[in-house]
């Protein structure tokens, strides 16, 4: 009779990884993804980049007076159990083109969930046979990459008070696992991917119809879901005998590649199937100060048959609720700082699994310079969240860094 004691080590990758929370399902998905976000703690909702604009909502991009390009850069530390890991790389990058103060057109690459995480055994263990013999063994799961996402969005002013956005997001990309069986130090190997293809539609509506106390109220609204739920090809490759320890498939192992057999393909449709809403009313209650709330709601309703997962659950939903305060730069003046700040609480349902609690704090500042009011962002998110399966708490500190360079392509047309 095997009895053995497990105790499960996270080691998460140097490049691109985020949160132990990448071992739930097909990943944790992408956030604070822009660094004017980060430092309010923000879902990108409500303005956070320039008065009256959000690079996450194309219903106010039009209020730009230049073309712009954003791309923003992340880093982050994670301490859990004792343990931590640094890991950084591009958060996203994105082209906006406003026309006429009317319409506008943006362009935005991104991840959109993240795998990078492994699990091992922090022990060998012993199983002994026919009365003498004795073999150790330890185990060890690996998943990897992620899905990511293109975005082509649409914004249009319908009149002096509301303004609506569109925007159509290509899903695609690859993770891959690998499962490791160490039995006397020689590794056995189990290998797969799954390609990741489908597509969302996201719905903006901005508004500034309403007032209180002769100051402005901005409301706005953003629903997105499936056109195409996220499918996912799975690629099963033939276990191994890993014999020069490079964990790839070559002519040193056993069998060795040529003779290994072709992998066997299966397509699991209607994976993931996002639906996700959110909510934000905008507070002027001083001359460029705003005081922001912010919730969403978002949910996984697909099958998710493939259980390629490290943890035995996913995160089937999440609701969060965000206050901000912001304090914007005067356009062409020595006032060029953006202040932002806000706190958050969410809370992650896991599905088999108990939910996840999060909280969140945001400081950030933009500097704008030159006469196309580019700008330099510099958010720092800190995220603590308890109940995580086989890990319990974990903290993050992410570190955000954006630099948006304007043009006036496609602007001076309209001053002539």
């Amino acid at each position: 009779m095997l009895s053995r004691n497990f105790i499960l080590a996270l080691l998460i990758s140097t490049l691109f990884g985020q949160s132990t929370m990448n071992g739930y399902g097909y990943g944790m998905f992408s956030q604070n993804d822009e660094a004017a976000t980060s430092g309010s703690s923000s879902i990108g909702l409500l303005p956070s980049f320039k008065n009256d604009v959000a690079l996450s909502n194309p219903s106010t991009w039009h209020k730009l007076g230049f073309t712009y390009i954003n791309t923003s850069f992340q880093g982050q530390l994670n301490d859990f159990n004792s343990s931590s890991s640094k890991n950084s790389g591009l958060a996203s990058a994105k082209l906006i083109i406003p026309s006429k103060k009317k319409v506008s057109f943006g362009l935005t690459f991104k991840p959109l969930f993240s795998r990078e995480i492994t699990i091992s055994d922090s022990t060998f263990n012993e199983f002994i046979f026919a009365g003498s013999d004795t073999l150790s063994y330890s185990r060890s799961n690996k998943t990897g990459g992620g899905s990511s996402m293109a975005q082509l969005a649409v914004g249009y002013s319908l009149n002096d008070t509301d303004d609506i956005g569109v925007g159509v997001d290509v899903v695609f990309g690859s993770s891959r696992s690998s499962q490791n069986l160490i039995i006397d130090s020689d590794d056995h190997l189990l290998q797969s991917r799954d390609y990741f293809s489908g597509s969302l539609i996201e719905l903006y509506y901005t508004t500034r119809r309403f007032s209180f106390n002769d100051r402005p109220l901005i409301l706005s609204v953003n629903y997105n879901f499936s056109l195409n739920d996220i499918d996912v090809e799975n690629e099963s490759y033939q276990a191994f005998l890993d014999l020069n320890s490079n964990n790839y498939h070559d002519q040193s192992d056993y069998p060795d590649v040529a003779a290994a057999l072709l992998p066997t393909k299966t397509v699991f449709e209607n994976e993931i199937s996002i639906s996700d809403f959110k909510a934000g009313i905008d507070y002027e209650f001083a001359e460029r100060y705003h005081a922001q709330v912010e919730m969403q709601l978002w949910n996984d309703n697909g099958s998710n048959v493939l259980s390629s997962s490290l943890y035995p659950g996913y995160i089937q939903g999440k609701s969060k609720i965000n206050i901000g305060f912001l304090k914007f730069a005067k356009p062409y003046s020595r006032d060029r700082l953006h202040l932002r700040a806000g706190v958050s609480l969410s809370d992650y349902d896991i599905k088999n699994l108990d939910n996840v609690k999060e909280i969140g704090l945001g400081l950030g500042v933009g500097i704008e310079f030159g006469l196309m009011r580019n700008q330099i962002d510099i958010g720092y998110n800190l995220l603590n969240r308890d109940n995580i399966y086989n890990v319990g708490s974990e903290t993050i500190q992410s570190f955000n860094i954006g630099v948006s360079i304007g043009d006036v392509w496609f602007v001076k047309r309209r001053q002539t």
